[in-house]
């Protein structure tokens, strides 16, 4: 796959972002990464424009016109900061601003992208033990609202432009990301279950969110929500086992529920607790995982 139109990323310096621009760089595209502290004009194939989403109509929306894809990756960690009212805000208006901002600059285009990739989270499911595939309804929990509001703007986009709504399960990849900070109790031999240890973990390995979103890009038929998580979510217990055998760690540490609500209060909901989500549409798709188990990710993983 090449194209000698650029796809352009919004809030691509992250965790996520540097790994997908330059997956899809080596793939042969120009891209360009839109943020609001660009590390420079260009570092390799990757171009940087600097951009504010409260100024939807900035310079930085020319880099729109004629490019080959949008994806939109914005948002503030919602695993970094106490979840405060003000924090809460922020995770809310860091999406809404840019989408909304992403969405007006679309519309405005002479010649728009053909395909907008707005990443959103498979928190929109809320808590709980059934299976959510992409026609599964929302929860009504915070994860459950701030991904309804993140997708929301997409109503408006132009017709012309298709719309993939990417819902993110917990992305593991090495050397960031949540990966880093799950493995840390194991790996000083104190690892183990989180709360009751019954909560499902809907996961994708780092490589996998990459090769779909090049995946969606490419299919014309992609059209809408996809679940972009591994086709065998796990339960906490047995996540804590498989990474126990990865490292050769001992898994008998056992931390209740009340500790980690009072460590983290309201947040501590993003280990205690989670949604069985599947990826009913990207496999009917054809779309073929290269870590579909978590044995097969943590294997890989957890090498050198």
């Amino acid at each position: 796959m090449s194209s000698s139109s650029p796809i352009v990323i919004a809030g691509g310096t992250g965790f996520l972002g540097r790994r997908l621009a330059a997956s899809l760089a080596g793939a042969g595209y120009e891209i360009v990464v839109l943020s609001r502290r660009p590390p420079g004009e260009r570092v390799g194939p990757v171009r940087f424009q600097l951009w504010d989403p409260q100024v939807p109509q900035g310079d930085w929306s020319t880099s729109l016109e004629g490019s080959a894809a949008l994806i939109n990756l914005c948002g503030e960690s919602i695993g970094e900061g106490r979840w405060t009212d003000a924090r809460k805000r922020l995770l809310i208006d860091s999406r809404t601003t840019a989408t909304t901002a992403l969405v007006s600059a679309v519309n405005a285009c002479a010649s728009p992208p053909p395909v907008f990739v707005q990443i959103s989270g498979t928190g929109f499911y809320g808590i709980g033990e059934r299976e959510c595939d992409e026609h599964t309804g929302p929860g009504n929990d915070f994860l459950a609202g701030l991904a309804q509001r993140w997708e929301a703007p997409l109503e408006d986009l132009r017709p012309d432009v298709r719309p993939v709504v990417a819902r993110l399960g917990v992305v593991l990849g090495k050397n960031g990301g949540a990966l880093k900070q799950m493995l840390l109790p194991f790996r000083l031999f104190v690892g183990g279950p989180l709360a009751s240890g019954r909560q499902w973990l809907s996961w994708i390995h780092l490589h996998d969110v990459s090769s779909a979103i090049a995946f969606l890009i490419a299919s014309p038929e992609a059209r809408g929500v996809f679940n972009l998580t591994a086709p065998a979510p796990v339960r906490n217990v047995d996540f804590a086992n498989a990474v126990g055998k990865a490292l050769g760690r001992p898994t008998w540490m056992f931390t209740p529920r009340f500790v980690l609500k009072t460590l983290l209060g309201e947040q501590a909901t993003l280990v205690c607790d989670g949604q069985r989500a599947v990826p009913e549409r990207l496999t009917r798709l054809g779309y073929s995982f290269t870590y579909p188990t978590i044995a097969t990710a943590l294997a890989e993983l957890t090498t050198n």
